[in-house]
C-alpha cells in the first residue's frame, strides 16, 4: 500500500518541500527546478518494486553560477511501490523516488527531488504533421497514364522518388525540432493524461512523488515531460 501521499496546492509546493527538506537534513539550500523527459515507459501493472527508471535533463541545474547537473544529464530513480484498484485501494498507484543525477563525465551527484508536474508526450508522427501532409500532396502521383520517364515497372523517375525522399527527410526533422515543452517553472499536475493526479511523500526521507488513477492501470509513456523539484544539488566532494 502506498503511504504518506499528501497533496499541496500549486502556491505551496516549493515552500513546503524547501521547508520538509530542511527538516529532515538540516539543510538550508533552496530548492532547484529542472526539466526533464522520461526515457522509457513505465506502468503499474507490469512495474516491480526497485524497477529503474532513467529521465534526461533538457535544462541546466545552475547553482552559484556553476553548472551542476548539465542538460542531457540522466537522472536514475526507482519504483518504491504499487498498488492496484481493487481490494484495499480505491485507485491504482505507482510511488517513484529519484535518486540521482548522472552526469556525461560519469560524475554521480545524489538527488532529492518530486515530480511537480508531468506532460504527456504529443504525436510525432508524419501522419500529423500539416507541413509533411502539404509535401505529401505535392508529391508526383501515378493516376491513369504513366509519366514520362516512368519505367515499366511502373516505378516513379529517379527525380521524383528524390523528391519524395526529400519530403520525408524534411518533415522528419521538422517533427523533431517541433516538439513543444508544455511545463513551465509554476506547472503542476497532469496535462495530457486523463484522470491522473499527483501527490508527495515527505514525512520520511526520501520524498517521493505518487501517481495515481482510478484506472486498472497507471502508465507513463517514453517521451513525457516532467518538471523536477529538488534540493539544489551538490557536487560530491
Amino acid at each position: 500500500m502506498i503511504r504518506n501521499t499528501i497533496g499541496w496546492k500549486s502556491l505551496a509546493l516549493i515552500f513546503i518541500f524547501s521547508i520538509s527538506l530542511k527538516a529532515q537534513t538540516g539543510d538550508q539550500r533552496q530548492v532547484s527546478t529542472v526539466f526533464t523527459v522520461l526515457t522509457k515507459s513505465i506502468e503499474s501493472k507490469n512495474a516491480t518494486v526497485q524497477q529503474e527508471l532513467t529521465l534526461t535533463t533538457i535544462s541546466d541545474v545552475v547553482v552559484r553560477g556553476e553548472v551542476i547537473i548539465p542538460k542531457e544529464s540522466k537522472l536514475v530513480g526507482h519504483v518504491m511501490a504499487v498498488s492496484s484498484r481493487g481490494q484495499d485501494s480505491a485507485q491504482t498507484a505507482l510511488a517513484i523516488v529519484i535518486d540521482k543525477a548522472v552526469r556525461s563525465d560519469g560524475v554521480e551527484i545524489p538527488v532529492q527531488a518530486i515530480i511537480a508536474a508531468v506532460a504527456a508526450p504529443q504525436d510525432r508522427s508524419l501522419s500529423s504533421d500539416p507541413t509533411y501532409g502539404m509535401m505529401r500532396s505535392n508529391e508526383p502521383k501515378m493516376v491513369g497514364a504513366r509519366p514520362s520517364g516512368t519505367a515499366s515497372s511502373g516505378e516513379l523517375p529517379s527525380n521524383s522518388k528524390a523528391a519524395s525522399t526529400a519530403a520525408v527527410a524534411t518533415a522528419e526533422l521538422k517533427g523533431r525540432m517541433d516538439v513543444p515543452f508544455l511545463l513551465e517553472e509554476n506547472s503542476q499536475g497532469a496535462i495530457g493524461y486523463e484522470g491522473l493526479s499527483l501527490s508527495w511523500g515527505l514525512a520520511s526521507p526520501p520524498p517521493f512523488t505518487v501517481f495515481a488513477s482510478k484506472s486498472k492501470n497507471v502508465k507513463l509513456e517514453a517521451g513525457t515531460q516532467m518538471l523536477l523539484r529538488m534540493v539544489t544539488p551538490r557536487l560530491p566532494k
